[in-house]
């Protein structure tokens, strides 16, 4: 809390010999210029349109992306057995990061749900593609990682589609399982070929649940 400081100010004013004394004559008033017209009001300045900033984003993402495969993005059956592929494989081999970065309109995420030590509740922890990338090369570089769809159910209008893709994973192709969930991924097709636009990602040990044959909520 501030203090307010008030200060005040008391004129006092005494009778003199000057106040007996005739007025002296009142100076004639100079000439007034005449008055000089305002200067222009500048215009307001126009706000940034952030369509143009996002299409503009887009376009550059778009034109950085490696060409894909086209067999990898000819169909939404074709897109997830790429997805599947290109993050699967034996420890200390190199995967084929610029495939994978081809799957992925500019914009997608990665999004894995999680638990919080310090709050309940699942969490969203988004990665770009690129935050991907540089997690996988890590764990790649000394753990083999396999992950395969087991099920699919999906959703869609036009051209966009959602689908609900069961996953296992393994750390060998034949060895034991040990991860189950379901990647929910948003697909679309731009009338050339078909992109992935995000993946959420959640597995039986985080919810606490088993996968379900059916996924259809009510």
């Amino acid at each position: 809390m501030s203090r307010l400081l008030v200060a005040c100010a008391v004129l006092l004013g005494a009778s003199s010999a000057f106040a007996q004394a005739p007025a002296a004559p009142a100076p004639k008033a100079a000439p007034t210029a005449p008055a000089s017209k305002a200067a222009p009001t500048a215009p307001a300045a126009t706000k940034p349109d952030p369509r143009k900033a996002v299409l503009e984003r887009t376009q550059a993402g778009l034109a950085q992306l490696p060409a894909p495969k086209p067999e990898d993005v000819k169909s939404i059956d074709s897109l997830l057995k790429a997805l599947y592929d290109v993050i699967s494989g034996p420890g200390g081999t190199p995967r084929d990061w610029q495939r994978f970065r081809s799957l992925f309109y500019p914009g997608a995420t990665l999004v894995p749900l999680v638990h919080s030590p310090t709050a309940p509740g699942l969490h969203a922890r988004p990665f770009t593609p690129e935050e991907y990338i540089a997690l996988a090369t890590g764990a790649s570089s000394t753990q083999g990682f396999f992950e395969k769809e087991t099920q699919r159910q999906s959703l869609g209008y036009g051209d966009l589609v959602q689908v609900m893709s069961t996953y296992e994973a393994r750390g060998t192709p034949d060895g034991p399982v040990i991860a189950k969930g379901v990647n929910s991924i948003q697909v679309f097709n731009d009338g050339q070929r078909w992109w992935v636009m995000h993946i959420v990602w959640l597995d039986e040990k985080t919810s606490g649940l088993k996968v379900p044959a059916d996924l259809t909520r009510k």
